[in-house]
């Protein structure tokens, strides 16, 4: 499957979370996309990342919408009104956080960056969007030299949770002055190339689409807006 296809089924399911009201659709929706999680081997160990989101953002939903922290705070009159739409919300985010995972186990960066630059759009339009997955890799390679040699000055990166969090300074400053001086390098690389010199660039080893796959893209997009303009209308 072609990135661009699983990317539109993955805004289709999330525009249909958003669309649908409380109610059993929803919850099935929502119990549905992480037990696919779940049931997909490859994918089964992210259930950590969204179990780590959703849980704190329950209880914090949960303690403002139930009414309780502004009951607990300023003695104001427990209001419940709102509990049925931090519910619905949660499912929601539920949908789309572990649609996002299965997403990115599907699709490789590399992958997504080809498709990128294979595609009709702009060539600068396509390297704002792999521009950061680009720099992910490097960035991370560069972080884990600023830390050995930070930790070898004698900075506590190692320490406990208070001496890393004040310490984070002389992590994130050498990072992005790096990050900054290879601007001007990487603008030269790009005019080097020819860089927006023609509307079409041509890219090795593009992932296979075929008119089916295009037709499905559209045919997705025209959903959500048919959705959207029921839900609207009723």
């Amino acid at each position: 499957m072609h990135p661009f296809t699983s990317l539109t089924i993955w805004l289709w399911v999330c525009a249909s979370s958003l669309f649908l009201p409380l109610g059993w659709p929803l919850a099935a929706l929502s119990a549905a996309s992480f037990i696919a999680l779940l049931a997909w081997s490859p994918a089964r160990y992210r259930w950590r990342f969204v179990a780590w989101l959703v849980i704190p953002m329950a209880l914090g939903l949960w303690m403002v919408h139930s009414g309780w922290l502004a009951h607990w705070i300023t003695g104001a009159p427990l209001d419940t009104s709102r509990q049925n739409n931090a519910l619905a919300l949660w499912l929601r985010l539920v949908v789309i956080i572990s649609g996002a995972q299965i997403w990115l186990q599907l699709v490789s960066t590399e992958r997504f960056i080809r498709a990128l630059f294979a595609s009709r759009l702009p060539g600068s339009f396509s390297y704002l969007l792999a521009g950061p997955l680009l720099l992910v890799e490097q960035l991370g390679q560069q972080l884990t030299h600023i830390r050995e040699a930070q930790i070898a000055r004698g900075v506590p990166l190692d320490g406990n949770v208070w001496q890393r969090f004040a310490s984070l300074p002389a992590l994130i400053l050498p990072l992005a002055g790096q990050a900054l001086s290879e601007l001007a390098v990487r603008g030269a690389a790009l005019d080097l190339r020819a860089f927006r010199a023609v509307p079409r660039r041509t890219t090795l080893h593009a992932p296979a689409d075929s008119r089916t796959q295009c037709a499905l893209r559209y045919g997705l997009l025209v959903l959500i807006l048919i959705e959207g303009g029921l839900r609207w209308w009723w």
